[in-house]
């Protein structure tokens, strides 16, 4: 099955946290059918459109986004990860993600994201999300 340890997470959101394309890091870390369930944007489903939803260029799901993950606590059992995270949102253009955003702004969220993998690639993950004034 392949254990995830705590550092192949840190690797997933290094490379996610480092490019603004996340086509590698969902090559990387994800099955080609894992679903990606966000409280405020929906469902997405397979590869294209878990890319085309972490992506920050003109009309990917982060347009005017750059998401960066922090990781605050960590809990991995056998074929499941419970990640607490702090979510940056830096915009470099004007943008209604989560509301409308001026560029330059910076806003964050506080999230709870649990992960089911298989042969260590993630094939589920439900996020619950609350957005907040600061850390």
């Amino acid at each position: 099955m392949g254990v995830i340890s705590e550092e192949y997470f840190k690797r997933y959101v290094d490379e996610f946290n480092s490019n603004a394309d996340k086509s590698n890091a969902v090559d990387h870390f994800y099955a080609p059918d894992a679903v990606f369930r966000n409280p405020f944007r929906g469902e997405f489903r397979g590869r294209d459109a878990l890319v085309n939803f972490f992506n920050s260029g003109q009309g990917a799901g982060h347009e005017g986004i750059r998401e960066i993950l922090h990781i605050k606590n960590l809990l991995i059992v056998e074929d499941r990860i419970a990640a607490q995270l702090d979510i940056e949102w830096r915009c470099f253009a004007e943008t209604n993600y989560l509301g409308p955003r001026k560029r330059g702004d910076i806003f964050w969220g506080r999230c709870a994201a649990f992960y089911w993998y298989t042969d260590r690639k993630f094939n589920y993950v439900d996020l619950y999300l609350n957005l907040v004034e600061q850390t």
